[in-house]
């Protein structure tokens, strides 16, 4: 823990951040070209969708990692949590990349143009924006202060325990720890506060991103449903975000030499099983959702499945995502070498993200464009630009405060106090 306190935080890597101020200018001068230049508006809108839901998923995802093992009092995870924590700096752009969707609304959900047969009322687009507007920053805001009590823990422990206490004097460690009471006093009742709002937070974010799923994912389809969808979705998130945490982890091992430290194949392996897991819940709320709508052979229902797993183009797109995202990992991660070997879990752990984004796109454009799969370098630029922000924001946060969590209890090998 004294290594992790006096360690210098993770230094921003200028290669990467040059890289990633690049993606992102691609991104906007891309995304407004298209749109400016002629470009089919529903493809371009459509590719920014895609986009947002994927990285919406993964930065929600990401926090939602550390509520669960805050939960369920994970030993191992005490290094790699603030990985997951660290995608609280992406929420506020997620939430403004989803205010972002209204003025592309009429190209991507029919309602937005035409009342919706049976919810006239409640699909009207200004009260869609508006609710979710609201349920959003109520999630983002709940997410945001968890993670702000576990870093107050650790600055405040910082600024009392590092040799070099320079490295804590700055302004914005001040306000985090203000009315500082003492490591002793605070930290357990931080502790508490986090434990006691975790539940609290999983069950926010599982109606919110439910509710989220059925009106604005299911919503582009007037007739096509399905019950399993929300918790296909959310589920996803915190997949797509373990498999991220792996490879984040393994980088900063790479780099960092009190991460590496801390860091050990133990970890790895926990991560992996955890991605294992969330692999096995993956395919089977699939299965729940794809095999009742098929026996069952209703129009309104197989429609929306016939034209991504049984018509070309998007049939092979379909099931090279269903290959990435469930058959890959799933027979790889059965090893127990390739998870706690960094480098092969991060290439399994890089397929699992591309067959996630592929899910999203594969929902989004065979709704948009049934008779061709649209991809191209709009498609590709606005993923960079996203990207792009997703990386400077975690570069920032991990140089801004520790790189794991040196005031929890399970760091100082206590438990008794939370």
């Amino acid at each position: 823990v004294q290594l992790a306190v006096d360690t210098p935080r993770v230094s921003k890597s200028q290669t990467l951040s040059a890289l990633s101020w690049f993606f992102v200018a691609v991104g906007v001068i891309v995304f407004f070209a298209a749109l400016w230049t002629g470009y089919d508006p529903k493809l371009v809108w459509g590719a920014y969708y895609t986009n947002f839901l994927f990285f919406a998923g993964l930065a929600a995802g990401g926090v939602m990692t550390s509520v669960i093992v805050q939960i369920v009092r994970a030993v191992w995870c005490v290094p790699v949590r603030r990985i997951g924590e660290a995608h609280a700096s992406f929420l506020p752009y997620v939430f403004f990349l989803f205010l972002g969707t209204y003025f592309g609304k009429e190209y991507l959900f029919p309602w937005a143009t035409a009342p919706m047969p049976g919810r006239e009322w409640w699909m009207q687009p200004n009260f869609v924006y508006l609710r979710f507007a609201i349920l959003f920053f109520l999630l983002f805001y709940a997410l945001h202060r968890y993670v702000s009590w576990s870093l107050r823990s650790d600055v405040g422990f910082c600024r009392e325990n590092a040799s070099n206490k320079e490295l804590w004097k700055g302004f914005g460690y001040k306000t985090l720890t203000s009315g500082w009471k003492g490591s002793e006093e605070e930290i357990p009742e931080l502790q508490r506060k986090m434990s006691i709002f975790a539940p609290v937070i999983v069950v926010l974010y599982a109606v919110v991103w439910t509710l989220f799923a059925t009106e604005m994912i299911c919503g582009m389809d007037t007739i096509w449903f399905s019950n399993m969808f929300g918790g296909f979705e959310f589920l996803g998130n915190i997949y797509m975000a373990w498999a991220a945490i792996a490879v984040i982890a393994a980088v900063l091992a790479r780099h960092h030499e009190g991460f590496s430290r801390e860091v050990k194949p133990r970890q790895l392996w926990d991560l992996g099983m955890l991605t294992f897991g969330f692999c096995m819940l993956w395919g089977y709320t699939f299965f729940s959702q794809f095999l009742p709508q098929w026996y069952s052979n209703m129009p309104e229902e197989t429609q929306w499945l016939i034209l991504r797993t049984r018509e070309m183009p998007w049939m092979s797109l379909g099931w090279l995502t269903f290959a990435c995202a469930f058959i890959i990992p799933f027979i790889t991660l059965l090893s127990e070498d390739i998870k706690r070997v960094p480098g092969a879990f991060a290439v399994v752990a890089s397929i699992v993200w591309l067959g996630l984004w592929m899910e999203r796109y594969v929902v989004v454009m065979a709704q948009l464009s049934p008779s061709e799969i649209p991809f191209g370098p709009v498609e590709v630029s606005i993923f960079l630009g996203m990207l792009g922000v997703y990386l400077l924001c975690l570069q920032s946060f991990f140089n801004r405060y520790p790189f794991m969590t040196v005031s929890h209890p399970q760091a100082q090998g206590e438990t008794s106090s939370w």
